[in-house]
């Protein structure tokens, strides 16, 4: 029965690949920033509410997020999660177009084939992941809680199911000094940019003894106005990531000593503005991911053999992690010396590998939603492992 309904969803997903590749290139034409993603939004929520869902918008006060849910009276929930938002200057280059895509054609095939009968199927469309951290908004409002699963795929330079992710905190530092002739009378200034370049030194040399796996890097906002002029203001935009969140916790008071430690050498004043929004590590279930690998390697893909070792990037899907148990499988569709954020992967969101990775992201995730629904033994073991 389960192979017949496996069949079944690999075929409607088949049968609305067209429309729903096209919806694809919709997104990739006109991306929109985090947290702006008006369009992108509108078209996701007219396809579901066309497709039979009942499509719940504004979730956590986010204008362009929304809920799109089937009817069921089982207690079981699968979501899906589906991102939308565009990066700086080139537009999908993380693919954010597939990812849309992918949820919702898993979420509509299994509407189609089963409808409600062994789980309730949720839509989440999850606004400002490369920035604001909608997720953890929306997890805030207790939307995830009571899931029995929640997926996505990613798009990637390599086939990987089991993935991490770095926890992430953001800083905007400001030092405002006191302005003066360059030139004339350098003495009677205190230079911010010397305070702001003595931070960047002092975080270079922390590198040296920060424990494997975090990060910190950053750039310059302002850097002054005039070479002849001492600046008297300057700001930075730094990025912290840890393995933990204990560890990202640590590393923000060395970030922070370093910040302060320029202002007091330069007699200068810091400003320091965190973002109260933090990026969890992803926290793993192995189960979880082995079902999607046997589906997917029943698709023709397998993960090769010897993988290299994991690039950590950070995705507030990890907050979503720490509520209920969560995959973020990656799928190939460029190749390996290209990476995400570049303007090569953009272009192959939009490409046939691109095409080729999202359908078969939909369709593993449409049969492992399946797998879990109806097997109740399974699904046991994959909450087992969460609460350990």
């Amino acid at each position: 029965m389960s192979a017949k309904m496996k069949k079944d969803l690999i075929d409607f997903i088949d049968l609305i690949s067209n429309e729903v590749w096209e919806l694809s290139l919709e997104l990739h034409k006109n991306p929109e920033l985090s947290l702006e993603e008006y369009n992108s939004s509108k078209l996701l929520c007219d396809y579901l509410c066309k497709n039979g869902f009942n499509v719940k918008k504004g979730l956590a006060n986010l204008p362009t997020s929304f809920l799109a849910e089937n009817k069921s009276r089982t207690k079981r929930k699968i979501g899906f999660i589906s991102e939308y938002d565009a990066l700086p200057e080139i537009g999908h280059a993380c693919g954010h177009n597939i990812i849309a895509m992918a949820s919702i054609a898993a979420g509509v095939a299994l509407n189609k084939i089963v409808g409600g009968k062994f789980c309730q199927i949720k839509i989440f469309g999850t606004p400002g992941e490369e920035r604001g951290g909608g997720k953890i908004l929306i997890a805030k409002e207790d939307y995830f809680k009571g899931m029995d699963a929640i997926m996505m795929i990613h798009p990637s330079n390599e086939t990987r199911t089991d993935v991490s992710f770095l926890a992430l905190a953001e800083f905007q530092i400001e030092f405002v000094g006191k302005s003066a002739h360059a030139s004339a009378s350098p003495e009677d200034g205190l230079n911010a940019l010397d305070a702001l370049i003595a931070t960047f030194n002092s975080i270079s040399a922390l590198r040296q003894h920060l424990p494997k796996g975090d990060k910190v890097h950053g750039i310059i906002l302002n850097g002054g106005t005039a070479p002849n002029i001492i600046p008297e203001k300057t700001s930075a935009m730094f990025y912290l990531r840890s393995l933990t969140n204990q560890g990202l916790k640590k590393i923000t008071k060395r970030f922070i000593d370093c910040v302060n430690g320029a202002a007091k050498a330069t007699g200068t004043k810091s400003k320091i503005h965190k973002n109260p929004i933090n990026y969890a590590p992803l926290k793993k279930n192995k189960t979880l991911c082995s079902v999607f690998r046997e589906n997917l390697s029943s698709l023709g893909l397998k993960e090769s053999k010897r993988l290299p070792p994991i690039k950590m990037g950070s995705s507030d899907i990890g907050n979503i992690s720490e509520i209920t148990p969560t995959i973020h499988p990656q799928i190939q569709i460029v190749d390996k010396h290209v990476n995400a954020h570049t303007e090569e992967f953009a272009s192959a969101a939009k490409s046939n590998s691109g095409k080729k990775a999202l359908f078969l992201g939909a369709k593993a995730m449409a049969m492992t939603a399946l797998d879990i629904s109806t097997n109740y033994s399974l699904l046991k073991k994959i909450k087992t492992e969460f609460k350990s």
